[in-house]
């Protein structure tokens, strides 16, 4: 990203704290502090680095996301992540909430021509280079934040023009394939965010591949090709962090927060939360980082 862009963000953000603006689909974050490879969720959204850069790990992969490159979630995907800043060099980022009434709209137009660009099931992340055009709607986005008026009059015309950038990109192609009713990649993101607004509840693996008129067989080998995780793997990983988000944000006890994400046992949830944060549930709200 290029200086002028740097100028106008700062602007907006503050140092180690994330922003809201006057866009509701849109935040702003920077930090000048480290933070080490820690879990977190990312659900529907765009992420644009201004300075820094940020690694993402799953299981079978890793990528880097700076001013270079952005990421693209296109759905509920958690990971771990690790942030390289400092005061030097702090690490900025806007988050843009995918509007998907909009994406669909743009997906459906171009999708003939583009889906035809990849045939096989992607991950559900990926990472596309920032193009000069994308530069500079940024740009224009983060001078109409400043504005109320402007951001309620040109904000979604901007974001629009953002959406259709990413649309046209090299990597977009999971894009495509998700607003396809049929695709498997489609299936596999409407299974996703069943388990992301009903992970309190008993989720049955038979049934949710019956839902998608699949096997068992294939709905997991489908479901690992684009999230990385089996199911039930995805599935404890929202849990815990759902629990985390109770537990820093809403002052719940650790047996409350176990029984209101689906856990039956209180030790048992103790120590999974324990084994996958690096501490115990009890020290939450203490370790709560912004990432």
């Amino acid at each position: 990203m290029n200086d002028k862009i740097l100028k106008e963000v700062n602007k907006l953000v503050k140092d180690n704290s994330l922003t809201h603006t006057n866009i509701n689909a849109v935040s702003l974050y920077k930090t000048t502090t480290f933070l080490p490879r820690t879990p977190l969720t990312y659900d529907f959204c765009l992420v644009f680095v201004l300075q820094g850069k940020k690694i993402g790990y799953l299981p079978n992969k890793k990528f880097e996301y700076d001013s270079k490159n952005y990421l693209v979630v296109p759905t509920t995907l958690p990971f771990e992540c690790e942030t390289h800043a400092s005061k030097e060099e702090p690490y900025i980022c806007i988050l843009i909430n995918i509007e998907k009434e909009i994406m669909y709209e743009i997906i459906s137009s171009l999708s003939k021509e583009e889906s035809k660009k990849c045939k096989s099931v992607q991950m559900a992340i990926f990472q596309d280079k920032v193009t000069p055009d994308l530069e500079d709607s940024i740009y224009r986005l983060l001078k109409t934040l400043q504005s109320k008026e402007e951001s309620k009059i040109l904000g979604e015309s901007i974001l629009r023009e953002i959406f259709y950038r990413i649309a046209i990109g090299e990597n977009a192609h999971f894009l495509h394939k998700m607003f396809l009713e049929n695709k498997m990649e489609a299936k596999m993101t409407r299974t996703l965010k069943t388990i992301h607004n009903q992970y309190q509840k008993h989720l049955d693996i038979p049934t949710l591949a019956k839902e998608e008129e699949m096997s068992v067989s294939s709905f997991h080998t489908h479901f690992k090709k684009v999230t990385s995780l089996s199911p039930l793997q995805y599935i404890k990983k929202i849990r815990l962090n759902k629990a985390k988000d109770l537990l820093t944000r809403n002052d719940l006890q650790v047996n409350e927060t176990a029984y209101a994400i689906g856990y039956e046992s209180s030790s048992q949830f103790s120590k999974d939360f324990k084994s996958y944060y690096g501490y115990p549930p009890k020290e939450a709200k203490a370790s709560f980082e912004i990432v």
